[in-house]
């Protein structure tokens, strides 16, 4: 195989994304067919694909090699299934699922089908949270010692009426906190063992987890901290939804998820690398904002055409979601949560 012919499920918002990054920006990948959703068949009609209206009919299809999923999360683990029964090889939007015995059968039944299951989680392939791992790697700020995140918004980017505020889809904190802990364990290059967490929504909206405090201890002694709100009422501090510090033995990292990556040693701080600015609401099409996307397709893409292993298994967004589900366990019981 030369090329790998990919099949999308969702049309919306990342929908549209990856259907631009699989036939503007990627090698080696074709964009064959869209299914799913009510603007499946505009979107089709855009990029000169097949509108196919049933995803069961969408997996038959003999030209279909994968298929890249972006739909409600509650809907992943039943989409994934399906595929690996039919032998199709799946990208699967983040969060895998929303509970990890979900992603678990997910897991399971890819590898017992013999097929390739990715999860997406772009953090680890932006700008500057991928440069800031090069660093970490490279021995930049010597040994790792604790992270503090804060991801501060002052509205859910996805309105409150729709489908990602719905409890059963699992609410922000399951949206974001999946991007939030993935990256901490990316960059600590550890496991999480211990959790406390206080999650909240003080009731600017009606949705589940929209303010959370969460402290992690990684396996390998790394001391962790996230804050996250949808509900910050001013401008001040929320210009960019992800800053991180990262403190080592040696000097300091910080990270602007949308602005400069900044390392600290001594007196002396100098600026490594800024991302250039997009406007992910007016023009979301941006190759600029694309490029954590369309890389992370490339990734799969590569990993599948040239017999690699997968570069962001199912397991790893398994990883995410247990931390996230060991989160909530400390909010509701006010007590740590040991993981194994």
């Amino acid at each position: 195989m030369t090329e790998l012919r990919i099949a999308l499920l969702g049309s919306g918002y990342m929908g549209r994304t990856y259907a631009e990054c699989i036939s503007k920006h990627n090698t080696r990948a074709k964009l064959v067919a869209i299914s799913g959703g009510t603007r499946a068949p505009s979107l089709a009609a855009d990029y000169g694909v097949d509108y196919v209206e049933s995803y069961a009919a969408l997996l038959t299809r003999p030209d279909v090699d994968a298929v890249l999923i972006a739909t409600p999360h509650i809907n992943h683990v039943d989409q994934v299934l399906q595929a690996a029964h039919q032998g199709k090889h799946v990208l699967c939007e983040k969060p895998l699922a929303t509970s990890v015995a979900d992603c678990t059968r997910m897991i399971d039944g890819c590898h017992q089908a013999g097929v390739m299951l990715q999860v997406i989680q772009t953090l680890r392939f932006r700008g500057t949270p991928a440069r800031a791992k090069q660093l970490i790697d490279a021995g930049a700020i010597g040994k790792v010692w604790m992270i503090r995140g804060q991801t501060l918004v002052r509205t859910y980017v996805i309105d409150k009426s729709t489908w990602a505020a719905a409890p059963e889809n699992g609410g922000a904190f399951l949206d974001m906190g999946v991007h939030n802990f993935d990256i901490m364990r990316f960059w600590t290059g550890s496991e999480v063992r211990r959790v406390f967490s206080h999650i909240n929504t003080f009731g600017t909206v009606d949705a589940p987890g929209m303010s959370a405090m969460t402290q992690l201890t990684m396996a390998n002694g790394v001391g962790v901290q996230q804050w996250m709100s949808f509900e910050v009422a001013t401008r001040y501090m929320t210009q960019s939804q992800h800053i991180y510090h990262i403190l080592g033995a040696e000097g300091m990292i910080e990270v602007d998820g949308y602005g400069k990556l900044l390392l600290a040693k001594g007196d002396t701080v100098e600026t490594v690398w800024e991302q250039p600015t997009f406007d992910f609401v007016n023009h979301p099409l941006d190759p600029i904002r694309l490029e954590a996307f369309f890389t992370q397709i490339q990734t799969f893409v590569d990993d599948l055409l040239d017999g690699r292993p997968a570069t962001l298994p199912g397991e790893e967004g398994r990883a995410a979601v247990a931390i996230v589900e060991a989160a909530r366990e400390s909010a509701r019981t006010g007590q740590v949560v040991e993981m194994r």
